[in-house]
């Protein structure tokens, strides 16, 4: 009867490297879907930056735009969105609160972002959302993207990212 000894152990061998190399490749895959996410996750931010570095460098307020300044601040202020014959194409906003209500798709190198963009006045103590004009307006970003899911890879993860604007400050 011959000795089967160095069989086994080779099998067994075998069966731990191949373990090994299982969790390594595990290790390697949740590794790049890490990477890949990090790397859309950064295009989202983008994405939320240039709507509002883009939105920063109109006027505070339709009543604003030809440099005229109201009387009754903020008073005089017009209502939040697109003014009566304004276009809601992005690139013919002409004031910061044009943006509220605008939905619209960004084409970037990492895919198509779903984004829906708000705009309110909020109180100049508690910067809760009001309906009386101040001279405080908040910009509400929320972007998605059919690539960015929850853990269970179905439901569309959404960010939010909100930038508050001072009359003041311009």
């Amino acid at each position: 009867m011959s000795d089967y000894s160095d069989i086994i152990q080779i099998i067994g061998a075998m069966l731990v490297v191949s373990l090994l190399v299982q969790n390594a490749n595990r290790a390697n895959v949740a590794n790049t879907k890490i990477l890949i996410e990090s790397e859309y996750e950064n295009q989202v931010a983008t994405v939320a930056q240039d709507i509002m570095e883009e939105s920063k460098a109109l006027p505070f307020d339709e009543q604003t735009v030809t440099g005229f300044v109201p009387v009754n601040i903020p008073n005089d202020f017009s209502t939040v969105g697109l003014d009566g014959g304004e276009s809601s194409d992005r690139s013919s906003f002409d004031d910061f609160d044009d943006y509220h209500d605008w939905v619209g798709k960004v084409e970037t190198d990492q895919g198509e972002f779903n984004v829906e963009v708000l705009v309110n006045y909020i109180d100049n103590s508690s910067y809760e959302v009001v309906a009386t004009r101040t001279t405080l307006k908040q910009m509400t970003i929320k972007l998605s993207s059919p690539s960015l899911t929850e853990s269970d890879n179905k439901t569309p993860k959404e960010y939010s990212f909100d930038f508050i604007r001072s009359y003041y400050a311009d």
